[in-house]
């Protein structure tokens, strides 16, 4: 485990994109992450998380941020904006670590408004490229199978099987289960090249993260 080498950048650029890095000090900023993950086509594709307010998604990033194999005490979440409409927020990019176990994972969500228009995959393409090529960080995923257009950004940023997880999370993404053993498999994928996630075994996973003891 070690730092990493670089701060992340303030700005990522794409042609049509710019990349805000995530400031607990802008209000906007939690305004549009609560947008993305809180609209009837989030809920029909991820589910419910039940994070409507500010500190719910501040527990959420601090509960999940980089352990292994990179070691960062701050989020790493990235506001997209429209480059001809820099005051105008459309979505996010994010990297979360769920288990120490198993490579951090890349998300992303788009307000309903601007998805399919190819957005999520260029912002995630580009905030891909810093962290493998920077960071040199593994990086998986792992979309809802159900969730068609999320697949397909993992598809087109060359991401391929990476076996599976156990999700621990119940219904909802609510309380987690009690018990190892116990949860819903979950397809996962990986970047070209890396191991596959249940080559050593099934890994336990939470979308909540690691409980804070298991961290020491």
């Amino acid at each position: 485990m070690s730092a990493p080498k670089t701060p992340p950048p303030q700005h990522l650029f794409t042609p049509r994109l710019s990349l805000e890095l995530f400031s607990r000090d802008k209000p906007e900023h939690f305004e549009i992450m609560l947008a993305c993950i809180n609209n009837p086509i989030a809920y029909e594709t991820m589910g419910d998380y039940g994070i409507k307010t500010k500190e719910q998604f501040m527990a959420l990033n601090e509960h999940t941020l980089l352990t292994y194999p990179i070691a960062f005490d701050g989020m790493l979440v990235y506001i997209i904006h429209l480059k001809d409409k820099e005051d105008e927020a459309i979505g996010a990019v994010t990297l979360a670590q769920r288990n120490r176990k198993i490579p951090p994972d890349i998300g992303w969500a788009m307000l309903p408004a601007y998805m399919g228009k190819g957005y999520a995959t260029e912002a995630a393409k580009e905030f891909l490229r810093w962290l493998t090529e920077d960071w040199e960080l593994p990086v998986c995923t792992w979309p809802e199978e159900t969730n068609r257009r999320s697949v397909r950004v993992a598809e087109k940023l060359g991401f391929v099987d990476g076996g599976v997880v156990r999700s621990v999370d119940g219904h909802g993404h609510g309380d987690t289960k009690e018990g190892e053993g116990e949860g819903e498999l979950v397809k996962t994928w990986v970047l070209p090249g890396m191991k596959k996630l249940d080559e050593a075994g099934i890994v336990d996973i939470s979308f909540w993260g690691e409980k804070n003891d298991d961290k020491k």
